[in-house]
């Protein structure tokens, strides 16, 4: 079985918390978002009208301001709440390029319709 990464949207970031009680098998998630700030060892993505969510980067993320990133990387507690702890990040380029809502529409079938896309 290959490690199953779920889209999800910053509410959707509870859910898949080490410390949940419920029975995901993996807190490895995917997200996209624009980067808009970028601290150090830190950034934050804007998810559509959906939040933000800070990253913890790793030493040789290489993101860019204004650039629409997808990010793979673990739910981990930040100082906000609840982030993401980077394991890999792919450019999308232009965030004026991409629909955003074509993206929230795939992340909701894809929870709402869990057994066609994820396994048991």
């Amino acid at each position: 079985m290959s490690l199953q990464t779920p889209r999800v949207l910053p509410a959707h970031l509870h859910a898949f918390h080490p410390s949940n009680a419920s029975a995901h098998v993996t807190n490895t998630v995917r997200i996209l978002g624009t980067v808009t700030a970028l601290r150090g060892d830190t950034a934050t993505i804007t998810c559509g009208n959906n939040g933000d969510v800070t990253l913890i980067l790793k030493p040789d993320s290489h993101l860019q301001m204004g650039r629409l990133v997808e990010v793979v990387g673990k739910v981990a507690d930040v100082d906000q709440g609840l982030g993401i702890r980077v394991l890999g990040t792919t450019d999308w380029g232009n965030p004026a390029d991409c629909d955003y809502k074509i993206y929230e529409n795939v992340v909701n079938a894809t929870h709402r319709f869990k057994s066609v896309f994820y396994d048991a």
